[in-house]
């Protein structure tokens, strides 16, 4: 079955998230900014929250995490498959992030990759 690759309507993180019937989801703590006591950093767990609408079929997506500054890679997932049985339905995508290290201070970019296409990011600043 050929597939389509979906577009974001919104990317959030926060510290988690409750879903609900009828794909009602609360999100806790939502943020765009770390305070670390120290560098390297290490990010336990934090929940990135995307809507999803657009796509087609079975879609491979992974996350990044970049610093663009360098342009470097600091983090990647394993690759998971989402399901968009048509077109206008819209898709709610948590994935919970976990063990990742933030080398410096800075802002640095979650990035969603669905079949190898970058789809969406957001920044989050270390501070």
């Amino acid at each position: 079955m050929p597939y389509i690759v979906p577009f974001a309507k919104a990317v959030y993180l926060c510290d988690g998230h409750l879903g609900f019937a009828n794909q009602k989801t609360d999100l806790i703590g939502i943020f765009n900014s770390i305070r670390a006591s120290g560098y390297p950093h290490l990010q336990r767990h934090f929940v990135i929250f995307a809507q999803l609408i657009g796509g087609l079929g079975q879609i491979p997506f992974y996350f990044d995490v970049t610093f663009p500054k360098t342009g470097k890679v600091i983090h990647t997932t394993s690759s998971n498959v989402l399901t968009f049985p048509r077109r206008n339905k819209l898709i709610q995508l948590a994935y919970t992030m976990m063990d990742c290290s933030f080398p410096t201070p800075g802002i640095y970019l979650v990035e969603l990759y669905c079949d190898g296409q970058w789809v969406a990011d957001t920044s989050v600043d270390l501070l």
